[in-house]
């Protein structure tokens, strides 16, 4: 199960966020409660994944005004976007 939380203008994004999850990550993120420029996205504790997640993720990216950073990609999760070629979409903060 995921659980998202927010501290600030940063997301954190834990646990399994796999399809089982796809509509409730897509309506947290379509519906933050603020207004950010800039917001970041922290997936240190996200233990599980498809590829409709990196679909949600894409499809929140292309319609947000807000300039989205990543922070603590997990290595399996950079090795998937590095293999379906979506890496350069995640940019990626120090940690």
């Amino acid at each position: 199960m995921a659980n998202y939380k927010i501290d600030g203008s940063t997301i954190h994004i834990s646990g399994d966020i796999s399809i089982n999850d796809g509509e409730s990550l897509y309506n947290f993120l379509k519906e933050l409660p603020f207004s950010s420029k800039k917001v970041k996205v922290n997936l240190k504790r996200a233990e599980s994944w498809d590829m409709s997640t990196l679909q949600i993720f894409i499809s929140w990216m292309k319609s947000s005004d807000m300039e989205i950073v990543w922070k603590n990609i997990p290595k399996e999760m950079k090795n998937d976007l590095k293999l379906t070629g979506l890496a350069n979409l995640f940019k990626e903060v120090e940690k």
